[in-house]
């Protein structure tokens, strides 16, 4: 017959979970439209520094330039 798992196993694994996820999650920001802005990723690399991407999102109304960097706070960001 199997052993239960002692009632902490759940939560433990959950905290190490979030404590190995939170650390890599990086912030975005919408910095405008693509028509305005031929180069997506160049512009982000201008206002976030050379680690920081950026994609034209297709939305339908022109598409959204949409950057994603490392985030400079411990701060949790949403």
């Amino acid at each position: 017959m199997a052993k239960a798992p002692s009632p902490l196993v759940f939560p433990i694994i959950f905290l190490i979970i979030f404590a190995l996820v939170e650390p890599n999650m990086g912030c975005i920001q919408i910095i405008g439209r693509c028509i305005k802005i031929p180069d997506c990723s160049a512009s982000c690399r201008k206002f976030h520094g050379p680690h920081a991407s950026g994609y034209c999102d297709n939305d339908g109304a022109g598409g959204t330039c949409i950057c994603t960097y490392p985030c400079q706070t411990k701060e949790i960001h949403m």
